[in-house]
């Protein structure tokens, strides 16, 4: 092999991951194919004791393997294929790894925005962040939830929308909710006495808003291209965002033929 060759070898085998004497007797087992730690280190020109520690780094590595002969220890340069293997294999263990700590980064996020001079948030995906808010409230039963829907209330045929409906509404001790929409629409859950409705038209909103316990969620409706939710939990963020939505409140029309039929409607 011509010292040209071997030297730009060496340069992409320490590219790979191996250290420069890791390499030369690589290079070294794959052109003796089978040799003795004597021959390799001639042939590397790496003294034989540091020789003997490359050698079992590269069995590690899975590029060099060993047998015995006639009481002698010989060693074997697996084929150059093997290089891609590791690499395929370190590729695949890389793009677990990412994955798995994608899902982890809402908890490090967690962490890290966990201080009090700043707000805590948290960034949920898609069906993620709904479910994650809903369970917040069955769970902490809060005293008032802000509703923001810039969209027509789910039918009665929305099975599941109705179910999550209920669970909130026997979750909240007082639920506000506004509509942004220019219709002017009957829910189909007026039948509780906690659940507050007024319609307010606003052009060009589209965010879903839930707000209790100092707690601000943020979510792009599902069926959006890329669907994400942000979760903001800070005091003056949410008495700031509580005061916007009373505004809007007093300036909304009740729910229905100007009557606010939430109110108005016998506890179920």
């Amino acid at each position: 092999m011509s010292r040209i060759c071997s030297s730009m070898l060496e340069r992409e085998l320490q590219n790979f991951g191996l250290s420069e004497k890791e390499a030369k007797v690589y290079l070294a087992a794959l052109e003796l194919g089978t040799a003795t730690i004597q021959e390799l280190s001639k042939k590397s020109c790496v003294n034989r004791a540091t020789t003997y520690i490359q050698v079992e780094s590269l069995i590690q590595r899975g590029l060099v393997s060993s047998t015995d002969r006639q009481k002698k220890s010989l060693f074997i340069a697996e084929k150059p294929q093997r290089l891609i293997e590791i690499l395929t294999d370190k590729k695949t263990k890389v793009e677990e790894l990412e994955n798995k700590f994608t899902g982890l980064m809402p908890d490090f996020e967690a962490i890290y925005n966990v201080h009090a001079d700043r707000p805590r948030v948290r960034f949920l995906a898609g069906e993620v962040g709904l479910n994650f808010w809903r369970n917040e409230v069955y769970k902490n039963k809060p005293k008032e939830l802000y509703l923001i829907l810039p969209r027509e209330v789910p039918g009665t045929e929305k099975v599941k929308e109705d179910t999550v409906f209920i669970k909130l509404a026997k979750s909240a001790a007082t639920i506000k909710m506004l509509y942004l929409t220019e219709k002017n629409f009957v829910n189909n859950f007026t039948s509780f006495r906690n659940v507050l409705t007024r319609v307010f038209f606003m052009k060009d909103f589209e965010l879903d808003v839930a707000m209790f316990n100092n707690k601000i969620f943020l979510n792009k409706p599902i069926g959006f291209d890329a669907s994400m939710g942000v979760m903001i939990e800070d005091k003056m963020f949410y008495k700031s965002f509580v005061a916007i939505i009373e505004t809007l409140w007093q300036l909304a029309q009740p729910l229905g033929l100007g009557i606010n039929i939430a109110t108005d409607a016998p506890r179920s």
